[in-house]
C-alpha cells in the first residue's frame, strides 16, 4: 500500500510539472527538450575528410536554469552508425571471391552540459555558449562477408568520454512549444581521437 502512495505521488508530481513546463511565463526554471543531430566526422588533415553515414541520431535532455546567466543540461542520447568497407583491387579474376565488411556501431550518451547566457533577461531567443563532457558507452560490431556469406564477425565494447565546446539559443522558449539549435565542436578523450579527429555537429530539436 506504502509502494502505491509512493507511485501514486510521484506520478502526481510529474503530472504538475508537464503542466507547469507548458505555461506561458519567463520564471520556468526547467525545460525538456527533444532532438535530432546529424554530426559529421571531420579528420584535423584538411586533404582527408570522413563523412559518417548517421542514420539514427537523437538527444533528450533537461535543462535547468537557477540562475539569469546560468543554466545546465543533462539527458541521454542515442546514435547508431553502419558502414560498409569493399576492397577491389587491379586484375582480379571476375571469378575472385567478393569480400566487403559491415561495421555497426552505437553509442549511448549522456551529456553533463554547462551553459553562460549572453542576455540576462532573453525575450524570443535565448542564446548562450556551451561547454560539455558527454559520456559515451561505445559498442561496436563487425561483420565480414565472402560471396554475401558471413564467416567472421567481431564484437568490441568501450567507454570513451568526449569534450565540446559551442553555441545555442532557445526559441520562444517561454511558449508551450519552443525550438532548440545548438552547434558543438567535439573531441573524444582518447589519445589517437583527440589528434586526428574532430566532431562537428548541429543539433535541432523542440523545446517545452
Amino acid at each position: 500500500m506504502k509502494r502505491i502512495k509512493t507511485l501514486w505521488l510521484v506520478a502526481t508530481i510529474l503530472l504538475i510539472s508537464l503542466g507547469l513546463f507548458g505555461q506561458d511565463t519567463k520564471t520556468d526554471v526547467l525545460s525538456y527538450s527533444l532532438s535530432y543531430i546529424p554530426p559529421y566526422l571531420i579528420s584535423t588533415d584538411f586533404l582527408e575528410c570522413e563523412f559518417a553515414p548517421i542514420y539514427i541520431n537523437f538527444e533528450a535532455n533537461i535543462h535547468y536554469k537557477p540562475f539569469d546567466r546560468i543554466s545546465f543540461s543533462s539527458g541521454l542520447g542515442y546514435l547508431t552508425t553502419t558502414e560498409t568497407y569493399r576492397f577491389l583491387y587491379w586484375g582480379t579474376p571476375p571469378d575472385a571471391p567478393d569480400y566487403y565488411h559491415t561495421k555497426t556501431t552505437s553509442n549511448f550518451r549522456i551529456p553533463i552540459q554547462f551553459n553562460y547566457h549572453i542576455t540576462k533577461s532573453p525575450d524570443k531567443s535565448d542564446w548562450y555558449f556551451k561547454a560539455v563532457y558527454t559520456n559515451n558507452m561505445i559498442f561496436k560490431k563487425k561483420s565480414s562477408f565472402e560471396n554475401d556469406e558471413p564467416y567472421n564477425m567481431d564484437k568490441s565494447n568501450s567507454y570513451e568520454p568526449s569534450v565540446g565546446l559551442g553555441i545555442g539559443s532557445m526559441f520562444l522558449k517561454n511558449k508551450p512549444v519552443g525550438l532548440i539549435v545548438e552547434g558543438t565542436i567535439e573531441k573524444y578523450l582518447n589519445e589517437y581521437a583527440f589528434e586526428y579527429e574532430t566532431w562537428y555537429s548541429l543539433k535541432i530539436g523542440v523545446v517545452l
